[in-house]
This record gives C-alpha cells, sequence and structure tokens, in this order.
C-alpha cells in the first residue's frame, strides 16, 4: 500500500531530500545536493510551504512541495514547486496521491488554486504538458519571468 504524509522540519527527511537530489540530477539541473538538502529541510519548516513523501513498504517513492503566496488577483495561490516519482513507480498513481494530498493541504489553507512551472526541456522530454492536462491543470497562456538574485 502507497502512503503519502506531510513531513515537517522535525521529521527524518532524508528520504525526500535523497528524492528531491535524484530528481535535479535527472533534470539536468546543477543546483548542488547541498543546497537541495538545505533548502528542503528549510521549507520543511515554513508555515507556508509543504513538504509530502509517498512511501511504499518503508521506501520512498515520490516527493512534492508546494509553497504558497498572497495576491491581489487570487488571493492565497501556490506553486507546486517539485514533483517527482521514481521511474519504476510511474503510471501506478502515485503522482495522483501526492497530487491530492498538495490539494487537500491548499483546501485547508484557504488557496484558490495552484500553478506547476514547466521548463520546454522536461515539456519535451517527458511530455509534461500532457501529463499535468491530464491531471487538471491549464495552460492560461501567461509568461514567467524570472531574474536571479544571487
Amino acid at each position: 500500500m502507497i502512503s503519502v504524509r506531510q513531513l515537517k522540519s522535525d521529521d527524518q527527511l532524508d528520504g525526500a531530500i535523497s528524492l528531491l537530489q535524484r530528481f535535479f540530477r535527472e533534470e539536468g539541473f546543477d543546483t548542488s545536493d547541498q543546497t537541495i538538502a538545505d533548502n528542503t529541510r528549510r521549507l520543511a519548516g515554513l508555515p507556508q510551504c509543504a513538504l509530502f513523501l509517498a512511501e511504499h513498504e518503508g521506501d520512498a517513492i515520490g516527493v512534492a512541495t508546494v509553497s504558497l503566496e498572497f495576491g491581489i488577483e487570487f488571493g492565497w495561490s501556490a506553486e507546486m514547486g517539485d514533483l517527482y516519482v521514481v521511474p519504476e513507480w510511474r503510471s501506478k498513481g502515485v503522482s495522483r496521491l501526492l497530487v491530492d494530498a498538495i490539494e487537500g493541504y491548499l483546501k485547508e489553507f484557504g488557496a484558490s488554486g495552484y500553478q506547476v512551472t514547466v521548463t520546454p526541456t522536461g515539456a519535451e522530454h517527458h511530455n509534461l504538458s500532457a501529463f499535468y492536462a491530464a491531471l487538471g491543470f491549464n495552460n492560461e497562456g501567461r509568461l514567467i519571468l524570472y531574474r536571479n538574485l544571487t
């Protein structure tokens, strides 16, 4: 049986950290393992963020993160920053369980909705546009621009 739970800063985070490091490596991001570990620990302790871990018989098989923000247009809304399932557990409903956990958390918080950012490489390599459409996400045609401050 697959279980999903929200992790807090005082929980054992090694499984989630390991999956996030694997995810970033597989996708070709250059974020260091140490930065991923540090930021995962920090995220788990922030009141407007959540970290979810999917497990099967004690093994970490999927991870998801979400961060809330408040704006004039939507009030509380969020971004699902990461969603990763180990390859051998894909197409078995793990992503749906993680998304359901995120949505439950967001509804409790009073969020009006949430978004996910799909990188062009990920969209092409994994057909993520169709994957997220099947999970109920729609392309609103908005362009996300980013400015690095470090």
